[in-house]
């Protein structure tokens, strides 16, 4: 039986980094090592997660994403037909990939730097896919992982299309809400001794 230590809204990025690069390397599918390349040259392991809402830290983004990718892999494993394992990883850690670059800190905290592509979700999938290919669950998850608020704020695609793909794939609304519930912790005082270990059962 795996153990989890409690999850922190603190970062550690170099053991994040490290986390990530083991998940990513246990994903055997070709142009992983191009995406942890381009993940490697960017922000990914440094940026917070927002200016504000959640996770606005250095490192938050990727903290945020580690967060996700082990509450949703303890979610999918209740499921009688759960995604497979390197689906959990993706979806996990490639989510907000929109968020690389997104944010410069400045003497007021961090804002959001000018002249960002548009796009929230499918910034993300446009990111990912220059490097692997996505199969149609992933893609689904990834899309509507913001769920009403991607059909209402983002205009990402509407309440019917999210409905649909929820049907197709329940773990849509399940990846959604464990999304929406880290991005909605408070954050803790104490960092996690080893985020390593937490996802050990996905390496």
């Amino acid at each position: 039986m795996s153990t989890y230590s409690p999850i922190t809204q603190q970062a550690d990025p170099d053991q994040n980094l490290r986390t990530v690069i083991s998940l990513l390397q246990a994903v055997k599918r070709p142009g992983i090592e191009s995406l942890l390349d381009y993940l490697l040259e960017s922000d990914y392991f440094t940026a917070p997660a927002s200016t504000r809402y959640h996770s606005a830290f250095e490192g938050g983004l990727c903290q945020h994403s580690l967060n996700v990718t082990r509450e949703f892999s303890k979610e999918n494993a209740k499921w009688e037909k759960p995604i497979p394992r390197n689906s959990v990883i993706l979806c996990g850690l490639l989510h907000d990939l929109c968020k690389v670059g997104a944010y410069a800190e400045t003497t007021r905290g961090y804002e959001k730097v000018k002249d960002l592509p548009k796009g929230h979700a499918r910034l993300s999938i446009s990111r990912a896919t220059k490097f692997i290919e996505l199969t149609p669950v992933e893609l689904n998850i990834i899309l509507y992982h913001m769920g009403l608020f991607g059909a209402y704020l983002d205009h990402e695609f509407t309440a019917w299309a999210l409905h649909k793909a929820i049907i197709g794939t329940p773990q849509v609304q399940a990846f959604a809400a464990v999304d929406m519930a880290d991005s909605k912790r408070k954050t803790g005082t104490s960092k996690s001794s080893s985020q390593g270990s937490q996802l050990s059962h996905l390496m």
